[in-house]
């Protein structure tokens, strides 16, 4: 439901490429039911708006002069409604299509229009609801994931030490929680007292790719992995 939430939102505000047209649009400006004539909308650039003003009843015959509109404009687009016969109207989307003009595949419907925000309400409300039993689930299953997820790295750091130093386990584990501007301090620090440890790191934190050993990231004579505790702020390395 979020997901179908985030994307009717998306679709009403996003680019007017894009755009649901439904929320924007006015049932006076089209010709509604006719059996001949189309009405349809345009997406014109910024630097395009005096052209197809001056000239976009040449784009395919039988388009109806005087008949284009300016519904809305924004940052460097503008929608314009058009009115054509329908019989030529494939020909105007190419020659519109040439010019940067994009025609958009909308067709005015007042049910539609009104069945698609019904449906947005609808879903804006269940979203409601369900947030509340979300929210207790997500407090009470979040502690156990959390402590699954930390004895998961333990055993990655002890496989890692273990691949790296050989047997018997005679390495120590410790967390850190350095703040953001003593890292690089911490770092150097660390290094002085084991970079004796690995003798591929020889040139300390700065180091460069080391021949024959993959990395996903930094690496370092000791074994090391981030801890990410603020799921809100970006993540934390410890």
């Amino acid at each position: 439901r979020k997901a179908v939430v985030s994307t009717q939102s998306t679709g009403e505000t996003g680019s007017l490429v894009t755009r649901n047209l439904g929320p924007i649009v006015r049932e006076e400006d089209f010709v509604i039911a006719s059996e001949y004539l189309v009405t349809v909308c345009v997406v014109v650039p910024k630097q395009g708006y005096k052209e197809w003003e001056g000239s976009y009843w040449k784009l395919a015959d039988f388009v109806v002069p005087r008949s284009s509109k300016k519904i809305l404009e924004e940052n460097d687009q503008a929608i314009y409604t058009v009115t054509m016969f329908k019989k030529t109207l494939d020909a105007f989307k190419n020659n519109a299509r040439e010019k940067k003009f994009i025609v958009r595949d909308f067709q005015y419907s007042k049910e539609k229009i009104s069945q698609q925000k019904t449906e947005v309400n609808n879903l804006q409300k269940a979203k409601i609801k369900a947030y509340v039993p979300l929210i207790r689930w997500l407090k009470g299953n979040f502690s156990e994931s959390f402590v699954n997820w930390i004895h998961v790295k333990a055993l990655r750091l002890f496989t890692e030490s273990v691949l790296r130093y050989g047997l018997p386990a005679t390495f120590m584990t410790a967390v850190l929680e350095p703040h953001k501007k003593s890292e690089k301090k911490l770092r150097e620090k660390l290094y002085a007292l084991y970079g004796n440890l690995d003798k591929s790191a020889v040139e300390g934190p700065e180091m460069g790719d080391i021949p024959g050993v993959f990395m996903a990231g930094d690496y370092y004579p000791y074994v090391y992995y981030d801890i990410n505790t603020s799921f809100t702020e970006g993540p934390r390395e410890f």
